[in-house]
């Protein structure tokens, strides 16, 4: 069953779990739950979050007001536990458009119960992995992912957990590519443009339009912002040789935590600087190799090898962390940590480019032709997408 009461957002959320009990104690409103449990929640929260009509725009669901407007020493005149099982606020002063009375949905309340340590912090699950994944690589069909959403889903969920998923029989023109590629979300547009091809250019104006090998890499290391995926269609490749692979660049990273601690922190906290010039660009970040959030979880690789400028860190510094990337390096050569296949016309690859590194064997030119079409997307685009998804699937098993 749907509950009335607004919320400040889209979600829909569930009504187990409702209120028995209210009561202010000092600067906080204490509650108590069907299932046993207490909450506190202090006056200024509760106000700030007030999701009524005047406070909360009904189509946004934007706040209206800033917090300035609420007076520091804002307090319940009463509150009470409402008639659908969530809590009541009466306030003693009334602020901007609200009529000066707040109620909370029951479901909201207790999934933002910071009391209870309830953090904004979203995870999921994350499988690393090398070699094995050769033999179990997440394949779709083109036409399920476009017509079921429940494939639709699982493909979204396998670049999220794995960092690599291909979609298979494809057709080869521009506007189909654009479809598949829009089915994580909005794509990036790139200084090479928003769809690039990659074919043999003896005189092309970058290294992938070569035929030789490519290092196991991660696209646009210069950029402040990494594109947060790289998504690459086969068009046509009949060429000998130019075998894609991929390693997990998470999984390097778990290695060197383990085996070469010195050499991962030295990784992980120095950085290094990547630099790409053109004639008409030239684009330049600094930062470390592998990328840590502040709970120290790896969150990015950063390595265009072809990129990298001239090391300048301290004297005594510079052996050592050449040292350790040549110990990364030697870790995503190796065929163990790589997954291989020759991408074949109608594949489309899709690759988290912060976190699953791409490469390629080296190919004949003029042994027949090999045409690879790529573009950009990110992460948020993706994440937004599975939402969405999980979003409706709620909705359906609340209504």
């Amino acid at each position: 069953m749907r509950n009335p009461i607004s919320t400040p957002d889209f979600e829909t959320y569930s009504m187990d779990i409702l209120l028995t009990g209210a009561k202010v104690n000092g600067d906080t409103v204490d509650v108590s739950w069907t299932d046993g449990q207490t909450s506190r929640y202090h006056h200024m929260w509760l106000r700030d979050n007030c999701a009524c009509s005047g406070c909360i725009d009904p189509n946004s669901h934007e706040r209206v007001d800033s917090i300035a407007i609420i007076p520091a020493e804002i307090r319940p005149l009463n509150v009470k536990v409402g008639l659908h099982g969530g809590l009541v606020v009466e306030w003693e002063q009334k602020v901007g458009e609200c009529n000066g009375v707040s109620e909370y949905h029951p479901g909201w309340l207790r999934a933002f119960d910071y009391s209870n340590g309830s953090k904004p912090i979203e995870g999921w699950e994350m499988k690393t992995w090398g070699q094995d994944l050769e033999d179990d690589l997440p394949m779709f069909s083109a036409q399920e992912v476009f017509e079921n959403e429940d494939v639709k889903y699982d493909f979204l969920v396998a670049i999220r957990t794995l960092g690599l998923a291909i979609v298979t029989d494809m057709p080869k023109d521009y506007e189909a590519f654009e479809r598949i590629s829009s089915q994580i979300g909005l794509l990036r547009d790139m200084n090479w443009g928003k769809i690039f091809e990659i074919i043999p250019k003896p005189d092309g104006e970058y290294i992938a339009n070569r035929g030789f090998a490519l290092d196991a890499h991660s696209d646009a290391s210069t950029r402040e912002y990494q594109p947060g995926f790289q998504i690459f269609q086969c068009v046509e490749n009949t060429a000998t040789g130019g075998e894609s692979f991929w390693v997990d660049g998470f999984y390097i990273a778990e290695i060197m935590k383990r085996d070469y601690p010195d050499q991962y922190e030295l990784l992980t906290t120095v950085p290094w600087e990547f630099a790409n010039r053109s004639k008409g660009t030239h684009y330049r970040w600094t930062a470390p190799v592998l990328e840590l959030d502040l709970a120290g979880n790896i969150t990015a690789v950063r390595d265009t090898t072809w990129l990298r400028e001239p090391l300048r860190q301290d004297f005594d510094m510079v052996p050592k962390l050449m040292e350790a990337y040549r110990t990364y390096v030697d870790l995503k050569s190796r065929r163990e940590n790589q997954v291989e296949r020759k991408l074949v016309e109608g594949d489309v690859a899709f690759v988290d480019n912060r976190r699953c590194l791409h490469g390629r064997r080296a190919f004949v030119p003029g042994s027949g032709m090999r045409h690879i079409r790529t573009c950009y997307g990110e992460r948020e685009e993706l994440i937004s997408s599975i939402r969405m998804i999980e979003r409706a699937r709620n909705a359906r098993e609340n209504l």
